[in-house]
């Protein structure tokens, strides 16, 4: 399993744009994290377009474990399969990991 959050790439953004954007974009990100897993829960007709977006952000943030099961479910969806329910469970889980990487709000 990837590492729910890599630090280092999410120094490597706050040394590019600095503490007060890279902050910012962490609490645009728990916003959106709320956003899309509910889409995705609730079997909405963009629940695709919810985890397309989730996977970008997520994997520019470092949160690598949320993007690798953000793209299975996209696959999943994609593909018709008959293991959407196990993809929606496996992204589920890695959306609350990474909450719990995420700072509290201040």
């Amino acid at each position: 399993m990837k590492p729910v959050l890599d630090h280092g790439k999410l120094s490597g953004l706050q040394a590019i744009i600095g503490k007060e954007k890279c902050e910012a974009a962490l609490e645009r990100f728990k916003e959106e994290l709320h956003t899309c897993l509910s889409a995705i829960e609730a079997e909405a007709p963009d629940r695709a377009e919810s985890a397309h977006r989730l996977a970008g952000v997520a994997g520019l943030l470092g949160f690598e474990d949320l993007e690798e099961q953000s793209r299975k479910f996209l696959a999943a969806v994609h593909q018709d399969a008959g293991d959407i329910a196990s993809s929606t469970d496996a992204l589920v889980r890695a959306a609350q990991r990474a909450k719990g990487e995420l700072p509290a709000r201040s």
